[in-house]
């Protein structure tokens, strides 16, 4: 049978890989409270999750441009094979390789990055905390 003291390590030993793999996973913050990270733990996920958000924002504008460009891309090819032929050879592989950008990427940045309303309901959550605790500071 374990001494008080044997348990209260265990749980601390417990608490403190819990706290690792918080640190090491900050999609934990939605699941766990942010009132059980300290006040400068929440400011360094508050830093990676504003870098995160600006990765997507950047990258999801650079795959909706592909998405845009695509059917720009098909519409000239099909004027190219109506009107000269190498136009419609040039741009129709081109349309394809947009679209197949658009759709592949789309399909990694939700597996990445989940969406634009998870990355803020992220920050929305470390700011609510920090304010609470007096703490918070404006973009």
């Amino acid at each position: 049978m374990k001494t008080r003291n044997q348990i209260d390590q265990s749980i601390d030993e417990l608490l403190n890989r819990i706290e690792q793999e918080c640190q090491e996973d900050p999609d934990t913050l939605l699941s766990i409270h942010p009132a059980h990270y300290t006040t400068e733990h929440l400011f360094q996920l508050r830093g990676r999750w504003q870098q995160r958000n600006r990765e997507y924002q950047r990258l999801s504008r650079i795959i909706f441009a592909a998405g845009i460009a695509s059917p720009t891309f098909f519409g000239i090819g099909m004027l190219g094979f109506w009107s000269w032929a190498l136009l419609g050879l040039i741009f129709l592989p081109i349309a394809a390789t947009a679209f197949m950008f658009f759709l592949l990427g789309s399909i990694w940045l939700s597996a990445k990055y989940k969406s634009s309303g998870y990355q803020q309901a992220i920050l929305k959550a470390i700011d609510e905390e920090l304010k609470e605790r007096g703490q918070f500071l404006d973009h």
